[in-house]
């Protein structure tokens, strides 16, 4: 369980990374938007913490069943919104919260259960 939250924690960072180089270029459009994309750090280093993520995850795949080690990449969900709401200052309303906490649920049962 602790390598699938470390998963979950890379791709979370990984989705903060990309979201921050998405929006560093929106007064840009067309191709040049596209271009500067490819020269971001943030962007870079959400492509490169992806690649480790995929190594760790193929671990994992060997190791779990999928059946098992899929749906508790969930946490990523859970982890997305609220790191997202501290460091992007995105809010999070009551029906996003409720999504959450039946996610966790969700995750629980396939915990004690796998």
């Amino acid at each position: 369980m602790p390598l699938i939250a470390a998963g979950a924690a890379i791709e979370t960072f990984t989705q903060i990374c990309l979201k921050k180089g998405a929006v560093a270029h929106n007064e840009t459009s067309g191709i040049l938007y596209y271009l500067k994309l490819l020269s971001n750090k943030w962007v870079i280093s959400g492509i490169l913490m992806f690649l480790v993520e995929m190594v760790l995850w193929v671990f994992l795949l060997a190791h779990i069943p999928l059946s098992v080690v899929f749906p508790l990449t969930g946490m990523e969900k859970i982890f997305v919104v609220f790191i997202s709401a501290y460091t992007l200052k995105e809010r999070v309303n009551g029906i996003e919260m409720a999504g959450v906490a039946l996610t966790a649920a969700g995750i629980a049962v396939i915990a004690y259960g796998g």
